[in-house]
């Protein structure tokens, strides 16, 4: 079974201030013009999430290099790195208590649990301190395998370390049609949209919820009610 982690299991967007703007808060320790820097940060999303040598620091440096800014302190600089991960970092050390007993129960009754997420490495540099990260069997973060989901390169990944047939395989992530049609392609044996994160922070349209549901061949809510939709169905009594 492989898990979308930011989608899915940990949710940032709950330690997260509804106007925070990571862009638009390094801009400002920075004196950066706001526009011109989210334009360079989008650009380069992709180089951040597949990179293991550029870090998105690095990447800060260049852009200040780039437009004759001044030398960043290191004291500005600790405060760029604490914007980009504070609530990664909260993410990962305080998963919700039914989502961990939840994992150890899928855990308990046999099943391989992958995770994989398109990140940074400031994004996951917590994960090894995370409670859950000795429930997966393996991971499949971009920054350090270079390439993203919903790549076939990134779900052959998961299951062939997880040395689960495909057929066999679920897969679960959040409303992201991206992710699940993926997940579709490469074959796994039953995909399931977790909405919750998307429902409660109103992340997606009621048209784009649709759209990941008929993706799906379930929808749930949280991932505690996984074992309750996995669990095999008896006949009726006669």
């Amino acid at each position: 079974m492989v898990f979308d982690l930011f989608n899915s299991v940990v949710d940032p967007d709950d330690f997260r201030p509804k106007d925070f703007n990571v862009i638009y808060k390094i801009a400002e320790v920075f004196n950066l013009d706001p526009a011109s820097f989210s334009k360079y940060w989008n650009d380069s999303a992709r180089i951040r999430n597949t990179s293991r040598s550029r870090k998105p620091l690095d990447l800060i440096e260049d852009y200040l290099t780039r437009n004759n800014s001044r030398t960043p302190s290191k004291g500005d600089m600790l405060i760029a790195d604490t914007l980009l991960g504070r609530y990664f970092d909260l993410a990962l050390q305080n998963p919700k208590s039914d989502v961990v007993f939840a994992l150890h129960n899928l855990k308990y009754q046999g099943l391989k649990l992958g995770v994989h997420a398109n990140a940074n490495s400031r994004e996951i540099s917590t994960w090894f301190r995370s409670p859950l990260s000795g429930v997966f069997e393996t991971t499949c973060f971009s920054c350090n395998v270079g390439f993203e989901a919903p790549s076939s390169e990134a779900y052959n990944y998961l299951i062939s370390r997880l040395g689960v047939p495909t057929p066999s395989t679920v897969y679960v992530s959040g409303a992201d049609s991206l992710m699940l049609k993926g997940a579709r392609d490469a074959g796994f044996g039953m995909i399931i949209c977790m909405e919750g994160f998307a429902v409660k922070h109103h992340i997606q349209s009621d048209k784009e919820l649709a759209e990941c549901e008929a993706l799906a061949d379930a929808t749930i809510q949280r991932i505690s009610e996984l074992e309750e939709l996995l669990r095999p169905k008896q006949a009726p009594l006669i």
